[in-house]
């Protein structure tokens, strides 16, 4: 089976030319309709039946501007070309009337470099810490001494009578003791001071670039499939 493919202008048409394709002796199960319902599935369908992705896409997009494309199946496909050129065929071009275009981009990454502002800094932390400390001191002491020594001699009566009378007889003694006391004394200071400083930084990266070239597309035989 063969198949050939027709555009024309309105749905009237297309009914006429399947009546047509039908006398001629084309099943009518081989014979489609395509209207603008058919969406997207067109294009697909065409390209099942043989047409380049470009043009099925051309073919698809008149259909969506209102032309109805009628696809026939034979076993001939002179017998379903003669049919369809008794009517008023049109070409996808001439039904988007040059509305049609393809496009590509250029496109071109720039580098923008920007600043944003970092807070940091430095931080002072005190900590306490204990230490064992030896420090020698010299310290005055007296001690008191009993010396005893014995004496054998007469005493008078006025010496006897004194010497029988209680009485209390001390001698004090000094001595130095340690006292600790501590004091705080300021050994250094550690300040904190910002000033402003400028540097210089080459900032580095990759951007990318899209070029459109133009090629010519060789042409070449697509099967069975017709245009009418």
């Amino acid at each position: 089976m063969e198949s050939v493919i027709g555009l024309l202008a309105n749905r009237e048409q297309a009914e006429s030319l399947r009546r047509a394709l039908a006398e001629a002796g084309i099943r009518e199960t081989n014979v489609v309709i395509f209207d603008r319902q058919a969406g997207q599935t067109l294009m697909d369908e065409l390209e099942d039946r043989g047409l380049e992705e470009t043009r099925a896409r051309l073919y698809a997009q008149a259909v969506q501007k209102g032309g109805v494309l009628v696809a026939a199946e034979a076993e001939k496909a002179e017998a379903a070309l003669t049919v369809m050129n008794r009517f008023d065929l049109t070409s996808p071009e001439a039904l988007l009337q040059g509305e049609h275009v393809e496009r590509a981009q250029s496109v071109e990454e720039e580098l923008h470099v920007g600043k944003q502002t970092a807070v940091g800094g430095k931080r002072l932390v005190t900590s306490v810490q204990e230490r064992q400390v030896e420090m020698p001191v010299t310290l005055h002491e007296e001690e008191v001494e009993v010396e005893r020594t014995r004496e054998n001699h007469r005493l008078s009566p006025e010496e006897a009578g004194r010497a029988f009378q209680e009485e209390t007889v001390e001698l004090t003694a000094t001595s130095e003791r340690p006292v600790v006391s501590k004091e705080a004394r300021v050994t250094g200071e550690v300040a904190l001071r910002k000033r402003a400083v400028e540097r210089r930084e080459v900032v580095r990266d990759t951007v990318r670039r899209q070029d459109v070239d133009v090629e010519t597309i060789a042409e070449r035989k697509v099967g069975p499939t017709r245009e009418a």
